[in-house]
């Protein structure tokens, strides 16, 4: 096995069940009443049933046909299961299993340590009624004895103690209500069902009472148990809520008579449940209606738009644009779907242009956050309505305001405020100004609200402008206004929104502006914005009456964080305090805390359950072990629950617990506190609840967001849980086990749901490919498809094993279902990017459904390697088309799988898509979210770095893959950024921007019509990169590699500039080779053919060949910043810069390239970029016409891949990511038209797997030696006869034509955008894609783009006006910066802004400090002299605190400076607060 993926421990046991030992082990309780020999027949009665039950798989077949496992390994070879062979040999199982006891510490159960998990289902058994046993061991048992069973019990027996009931539909799920926890009693009675009649599955579901947590798991019996989609025999109305968890493949499967007998187009008119659904779901459901009702049903009357209209909210956008102007359907119908359906905002931006203006304006109010900027702006200018902007005020306040989360794009929010805005200066405002803009004032900066005169901030005025939307800096500035005004003013009552602002010092204080006996509630929810200073204050305070109830129960439901000062052992000594307090909070408020309770730190809840397990009954005796009924809170016979309190959320997945706190027999809520849960408590839940306790446990921490994850140490020992747990079975059935491969094969449907993905990767991907039953490891590789990808990185599970187990259920699914289709793709799911090139063989229906209607947000945050980066961008081109096409929506469905991307392929996308698709692309990417145990990592790593580390393997972050990796997200958010960007530019270009924002917005637009010099001669950059490698191509240095990847770099970029420069010249090849083209160009030159602007356009393009040269080749030759002459900003800068961004001929704006072009002429004598343009020209067509033919005698094998034991099917592919390509991966035999004005260069040549090594190294010396002779020569221009009469010489066979380029460039119109492109300014920047360093970013742009603005470089901060950095300071120190680039980021801060270089107003105080949030690290380390280290500061000293790693070598130095400047000694300590919020400072001393 590959020795890079040892990610788990194998156990070898083999279990033989002894009855002498078990009987001798078992019985040594005494129980009169029980007879000898009992045990035995347990025994022999479970195996027997075991053994003639049907599994709960997909393929339900008899255990008896996989077991003895021989069986199993004979099915595997019938099956021509993948590597069945190895599979099934002794020796690879035996290795399986060493490596993991090695590497996981899963160590050999022997059969004496499993005869004491049994022995807790024998305790249990000896507690019930003599009837009861007898009945049991006679199989007579009736519903009523089986609902008396212990849960443990209930689980695990074989299904036929339930078919043997003679029960009705309604009794079966009578059953199943009676123990809702239990999803092992839910598959089991539902597999009993399975061959049951249709009318009586169809009174079991009309009585089902499911919790809303087991609804998937319905949809999934449903679907892949039940096969609803071929039942054309039933006539059971499923309700909304069971359609709506059917898997999109079952969806989609449902044939037409099914879909009719089921009623299913009555069913989908409920739109009570419609809302919860998934976005995938709703494609899913409109896309199968539409396939049987067509679109008339949908949409065609208006009686089909009351019934169905609700489906629009999954449909395309091209559908949506039908309905504008037709006649068919009045508006206000249209209006009053808008207004009661959960829509995507570009559906109801689709749906907004077919109303009426009577029906626009009666749902403004409730759309105006979902709708485009130009559907905003041309609201305001089309209708007659001059006083309705402040009709709508207090509307839009309400609604916008109100929210727990603000959720309006930036962009809409600013048009929405300007028209609230006088035309006035912040120093000339009035009291009238600031009220008429109200609770809009959150689109100020702090700066911004310095300048407001102080004298407008009184009480009445606090009321009308905060908001919750507001952040702490913005917060500060207002506070320091109204004391400002109001200082004088006593017994002054704080607006409690300002509570959030309050220093340290001041919550201290003798006398603070609170009182905490009234405010307690009020100062809680505020400190959800307290910096570590301020939140340490707060616990200070709370301190005294910190274990009253009342106390108590507030922190509980408000802000449990104020107890995380609070020790584990004092935690353990009030714990009744705690308890108490939730119980005096009462039953209406028990669901918020059990959910505020999980923002305890873990160590206070880990000392919740160590306390609660010492209190009597909570033990089962004898031993340690939990007593289940107590961890769980279940309800028994001693805890009945309060019949009369009702269950405000019944369907909650914890409504078993909440009626359990209704008993008067008072728990310790240990059920409450699962999250915490230690090794040593795992290892003490009883061994046959495992299940149901890790049901529970999984529901707390996966609740806690979407990138949340359990603790590693905690996943580790439940895996070893669940070994326990299949030990057992193994003993209970008389199942023989010798290798962990056959133990997990004792897993059912419903041990494997519970179980989940994230703890089978603890295994590996080894040990579950290679699962000895197959229908097992089909079910455990789906449950590992089916976890978010994010957990892929912080398993311990390597990219290696990743491909094993994708593979491996690809090869499972396709034989199952004859290739690849949908179903494949759904079952694979996540695994679908680690697969091979058999994917691509799917139809691109089928991969636009895949994407659209099954892989959610979180999904496609991929962390991929090249090859398979590759691979998901065939996908994309294959079934979404060339990027030139993508309309907005396709932009958000791709989401972030945009990170595969080439660079090109992003260029070509239209700008009016980008632009509306740009605020649901920032919102919803996670590469910058901090993802916390991430392995060998003591603290957090955002997401795109965590990537790094993972692919990167033992070279981590600092790997090529890794490298590359960082690159791709870099592009993908400037991407976003440029998206933001145009966004606001419709905004700033098309109203009237008030006075406060128009002086920085003319400087903008100043700067955009130029692009300013960097200040880097890249002509000498290109020929000391090309120098050094002709100097290593002499001396032998260059590797084979290294010869090959140089030598792709070059001629592909040689063909970039050809084609690129023929594009611009507006001729088509025609077939002509990359020589040809070339010497075309070079003949336009010399006659002087080209406009001035074709003529700046091509010296662009030559600059952009030397900047790509240098991109690329730096990293083949492994060259660093000094060696280049350069700083690590400047390399970072030509490293990030985007080249071979074309703008069509006709809307290329002169004076913004003459700009450009003169800024070359400025940098250095020789760089002009005339001369540049003719030098490479000249020299690429010699180059690729006369290459020498140096023969390499030692031509290198290609060399293995670290994934060479994947599938045989596995086609390589050769991608650059970077570079172009637009839409020449198209399907074949359809159109790739670029959109309109847009002239993409082509992709690069996919190399084929069946093309010689040998033929391309042969060609590598000869390349390299003429190119880098060309460059390293004199750069007088050869004369354009030789150049012509090149051409006529052989290609090299590296730079082999691409397929016939011309088929890309047929025009086409992309779409009419109506509205969305009318109120665009007439710029080149709406014609073709901006690069980053052709824009200059304004503040809101940065605010608009989200976490993405964390990619921009300090040559974009650099660009931007002083003004503009000034307002943007809070919004730059809160991004979630790599920390390899504060440093350059600080740098370029500290040069726009005024205060930070003027002595006068240094050192950087604590309001500026709370605004540099995530920069202080870098000013602490290069500038620390700058920080204010007095004790009036700690507030934003503590940020610094909580930020510096112990190693940080500027820790030292600050906490000395503290110490002297505040005279810290034995006589005038740190305080309380000042130690806890110096943190990780106090390390320096």
């Amino acid at each position: 096995m590959d020795q890079t993926c040892k990610p788990t421990l194998f156990t070898s046991c083999t279990m033989v069940i002894v009855v002498f030992l078990f009987v001798a082990t078992v019985f040594a309780v005494s129980d009169e009443e029980f007879e000898p020999g009992q045990e035995v027949q347990i025994l022999q009665s479970l195996a027997s049933k075991f053994t003639t039950a049907k599994n709960d798989f997909i393929q339900a077949r008899l255990n008896s046909a996989y077991f003895p496992f021989v069986k199993s390994r004979h099915e595997n070879e019938r099956i021509k299961r993948m590597n069945s062979t190895t599979i099934n040999s002794d020796e690879y199982m035996k290795k399986i299993t060493e490596q993991l006891r090695t590497w996981r510490g899963f160590e050999e159960i022997k059969s004496t340590v499993a005869l004491t998990y049994a022995n807790l289902m024998f305790e249990t058994f000896y507690m019930l009624s003599p009837e009861l046993r007898t009945s049991f061991l006679q199989s007579s048992m009736t519903a009523d004895d089986l609902q008396k069973l212990p849960l443990s019990w209930q689980y695990l027996l074989p299904h036929q103690f339930y078919d043997d009931l003679e029960l009705s539909g309604a009794g079966f799920a009578e059953l199943v209500n009676s123990s809702p926890e239990n999803t092992g009693l839910l598959y089991k009675i539902t597999m009993v069902l399975r061959d049951e009649s249709v009318a009586m599955r169809n009174e079991f579901m009309n009585n089902l009472n499911l919790r809303d947590q087991y609804r998937e798991d319905m949809g999934y019996i449903l679907g892949y148990r039940w096969g609803i989609e071929s039942e054309a025999d039933s006539n059971y109305d499923y309700t909304m809520s069971t359609l709506l968890h059917l898997p999109s493949d079952v969806v989609m499967g449902i044939n037409n008579a099914t879909f009719d007998n089921l009623n299913i187009a009555d069913n989908l008119e409920d739109t009570s449940m419609w809302d919860l659904a998934s976005p995938q779901t709703k494609v899913a459901w409109f896309t199968r209606f539409e396939n049987r009702k067509g679109w008339k049903e949908v949409a065609g009357t208006p009686h089909h738009m009351m019934r169905h209209g609700h489906l629009l909210s999954g449909a395309p956008l091209d559908k949506l644009r039908e309905l504008k102007g037709q006649e068919e359907i009045e508006t206000s119908l249209l209006a009053e779907v808008l207004d009661n359906t959960e829509m995507n905002p570009l559906r109801v931006q689709e749906l907004w242009e077919a109303l009426a203006d009577v029906d626009r304006e009666k749902s403004f109010i409730s759309q105006a956050s979902n709708l485009d900027v130009s559907q905003v702006l041309s609201h305001y200018d089309t209708l007659d309505i001059i006083h309705t902007p402040h009709q709508h005020h207090v509307m839009l306040e309400n609604a916008w305001f109100s929210q727990d989360k603000f959720n309006v794009p930036w962009v809409n929010f600013l048009a929405i405020s300007f028209s609230y805005m006088n035309n006035e200066e912040f120093v000339s405002w009035s009291y009238r100004e600031l009220q008429n803009l109200g609770k809009f004032v959150a689109i100020f900066s702090p700066a911004e609200i310095d300048l407001i005169p102080a004298d407008d901030f009184n009480t009445t005025m606090l009321s009308t402008i905060l908001s919750s939307t507001l952040s702490l800096p913005q917060l500060n500035s207002i506070y320091m206004k109204y004391l400002d005004n109001n200082y004088l003013v006593a017994d002054a009552t704080l607006n409690p929104l300002l509570l959030s602002a309050l220093p340290s010092a001041t919550i201290l204080s003798a006398n603070p502006p609170f009182i905490w006996s009234q405010d307690k509630t009020n100062l809680l929810t505020a400190s959800a914005k307290y910096s570590p200073g301020q939140m340490h204050s707060l616990h200070e305070i709370s301190k005294p009456g910190h274990w009253a109830p009342a106390n108590l129960s507030a922190i509980l439901s408000t802000h449990p964080q104020c107890m995380s000062d609070v020790n584990p052992q004092e935690f353990r000594a009030k714990l009744d305090y705690v308890v108490s307090a939730i119980y005096t909070a009462g039953p209406e408020k028990f669901h918020v805390i059990a959910t505020k309770v999980q923002k305890l730190p873990r160590h206070l809840l880990m000392a919740w359950l160590e306390e609660a397990h010492t209190r009597p009954g909570s033990k089962r005796l004898p031993g340690d072990w939990w007593n289940s009924d107590v961890l769980l809170d279940r309800v028994t016979s001693i805890s009945i629950p309060d019949s009369g309190t009702i269950n405000p959320l019944p369907s909650h997945p914890m409504a078993a617990q909440f009626d359990r706190f209704t008993s008067a027999n008072r728990s310790m809520l240990p059920s409450l506190a699962l999250a915490g849960m230690s090794c040593h408590c795992i290892n003490l839940v009883e061994t046959p609840d495992t299940m149901e306790v890790l049901a529970l446990y999984r529901y707390h921490t996966e609740s806690q967001g979407e990138v949340a994850a359990m603790p590693s140490s905690a996943r580790r020992c439940w895996a070893k849980k669940v070994r326990q747990f299949l030990h057992l079975k193994a003993l209970l059935f008389n199942v023989t086990v010798n290798s962990e491969s056959e133990l997990l094969s004792l897993l059912t449907t419903a041990d494997i749901k519970t179980v989940g993905g994230e703890i089978f990767l603890t295994w590996g991907g080894p040990a579950l490919a290679s699962i000895t039953h197959p229908e097992v490891m089909h079910e455990v590789l789906m449950a590992v498809g089916h976890t978010r990808p994010h957990l892929y990185l912080r398993n311990g599970v390597t990219y290696t094993c990743m491909k094993v187990m994708a593979n491996a259920l690809l090869d499972t699914m396709m034989t199952e279902e004859g290739g690849i289709n949908f179903r494949v793709l759904t079952h694979v799911h996540n695994l679908v990017p680690y697969t091979d090139t058999r994917v691509l063989k799917a139809g691109p229906a089928d991969i636009r459904l895949y994407v659209s209607s099954v892989l959610s947000p979180t999904c496609k945050a991929v962390c991929l390697k090249k090859k398979e980066r590759e691979l998901v961008r065939q996908m994309i081109l294959q079934s979404y088309g060339p990027p030139s096409t993508w309309l907005p929506l396709d932009l958000v469905e791709l989401g972030d799988l945009l990170v595969v991307m080439a660079r090109s392929d992003l260029a070509a996308v239209n700008p009016t898509s980008l632009r509306m698709a740009s605020a649901q692309l920032a919102s919803s990417t996670l590469f910058a979210s901090s993802l916390t145990e991430i392995r060998s990592q003591s603290s957090p790593l955002l997401y795109h770095e965590a990537c790094g580390a993972w692919l990167g393997g033992k070279d981590g972050r600092q790997s090529d893959e890794a490298v590359a990796m960082y690159k791709q997200w870099k592009m993908l958010a400037n991407f976003i950024v440029v998206g933001n960007f145009l966004q606001v530019e419709v905004l700033l270009r098309k109203s009237d921007v008030p006075k406060p924002r128009s002086g920085a917005n003319e400087f903008r637009r100043k700067r955009q019509a130029q692009t300013l010099t960097d200040g880097i001669d890249y002509k000498s950059i290109y020929t000391i990169v090309m120098n050094d490698m002709k100097a290593k191509f002499d001396a032998k240095e260059l590797s084979d590699a290294q010869k090959m990847e140089a030598t792709k770099v070059i001629t592909e970029t040689q063909k970039m500039l050809g084609d690129s420069s023929f594009a611009v010249l507006g001729l088509e090849r025609e077939g002509k080779t990359q020589s040809e083209v070339l010497a075309v160009l070079a003949e336009y030159k010399e006659a002087g053919n080209m406009s001035e602007a074709q003529n700046v356009q091509v010296q662009m393009l030559a600059v952009d060949t030397q900047v790509r040269m240098i991109q690329e080749l730096v990293q083949v030759l492994n060259l660093s910043a000094d060696g280049l002459n350069l700083t690590e900003d400047e390399l970072g800068t030509i490293l990030a810069r985007h080249t071979f961004v074309l703008r069509s001929p006709g809307a290329v704006s002169t004076t913004m390239l003459s700009n450009r072009t003169l800024a070359f002429d400025e940098t250095s004598e020789g760089t002009d970029g005339e001369s540049v343009a003719d030098e490479l020209l000249i020299n690429d067509a010699e180059t690729t016409s006369n290459p020498a033919s140096i023969e390499s005698k030692n031509a290198p094998e290609a060399s293995p891949s670290e994934d060479s034991d994947d599938n045989s099917n596995n086609a390589e592919l050769t991608t650059d990511a970077t570079p172009a390509s637009s839409g020449t991966t198209a399907p074949s035999g359809t159109d790739a038209p670029p959109s309109p004005g847009i002239t993409a260069p082509p992709s690069h040549d996919t190399v084929s797997s069946d093309r010689s090594s040998s033929a391309l190294t042969s060609s590598t010396a000869s390349t390299i030696s003429s190119t880098v002779s060309s460059a390293a020569s004199s750069s007088t221009p050869t004369s354009t006869a030789a150049t012509t009469s090149s051409t006529s010489a052989p290609l090299n066979p590296l730079i082999e034509e691409e397929n016939d380029f011309s088929e890309l460039l047929k025009n086409t119109e992309l779409t009419d955008f109506i509205i969305f492109s009318a109120y665009e300014p007439e710029s080149a920047y709406f014609t073709t894609l901006p690069s980053m360093d052709s824009i200059t970013l304004s503040c809101d742009v940065v605010i608009a783009a989200g976490t993405s603005a964390s990619s921009i470089s300090s040559s974009d901060i650099a660009r931007m006006s002083f003004k503009e950095v000034m307002n943007c300071l809070s919004t730059l120190g809160h991004l979630p910066w790599p920390p390899s680039v504060t440093k350059s980021i600080w740098k370029a801060v500290k040069e726009k802004v005024d205060s930070l270089q003027d002595s006068t107003m240094l050192p950087i105080k604590r309001d500026e400090m709370l605004q540099l949030g995530t920069l202080l690290p870098a000013i602490a380390a290069y500038d620390s002299e700058l920080l204010d280290m007095g004790r009036k500061n700690i507030d934003g000293i503590s940020l610094l605190g909580r930020t510096l790693s112990s190693d940080d070598p500027a820790i030292l130095n600050l906490v000395q400076l503290f110490i002297t400047l505040n005279n810290v000694s034995p006589t005038n300590p740190f305080t309380s607060t000042e130690a806890a919020s110096l943190g990780q400072l106090l390390c320096g001393l």
